[in-house]
């Protein structure tokens, strides 16, 4: 049985859902967006797939709200900062380096984080998530990862 795991572990890398057209984003990094329910506003600070949905990193009076494009509305006005472009894109294949020899995953996730980039990338297979209830995700940073041209 470990060897079956080992295996699927190894050799898949695009979650299903990815392989076709990817949803998009309702809002940009580091978009002004409005809390209707408070009256309040924040900005994007980063996205991460979830479910069958985009799940929204929002600053909001120095907390961070994990919310879906419903509970939001957006202004097509960026906040002015000094954060870099990001290294890599939503969908873009890249190699990490889990153990014995590198795999390929999709970046599912950004997240800027004290003038950072991470990048969400699932560690492990979907259909192992019965056997586990820890997050399929792991956050890296760009060194962490290789782009991989398909």
């Amino acid at each position: 049985m470990i060897n079956q795991i080992t295996a699927l572990e190894s050799c898949w890398h695009i979650s299903p859902g990815w392989g076709k057209e990817m949803h998009p984003l309702a809002v940009r990094m580091l978009e002004k967006v409005l809390l209707p329910i408070s009256d309040l506003s924040g900005y994007c600070c980063g996205v991460e797939w979830s479910g069958q949905e985009w799940i929204y990193a929002i600053v909001c009076q120095n907390e961070t709200l994990y919310l879906a494009e419903q509970e939001f509305h957006t202004t097509n006005v960026l906040e002015k900062s000094t954060v870099s472009t990001p290294a890599f894109r939503l969908g873009d294949i890249v190699e990490v380096d889990f153990g014995e020899r590198p795999t390929r995953r999709i970046i599912q996730g950004i997240f800027s984080l004290k003038d950072n980039w991470f990048y969400g990338v699932e560690w492990r297979s979907p259909t192992l998530e019965e056997v586990s209830t820890q997050s399929r995700t792991i956050w890296l940073a760009d060194v962490d990862l290789v782009n991989v041209s398909v």
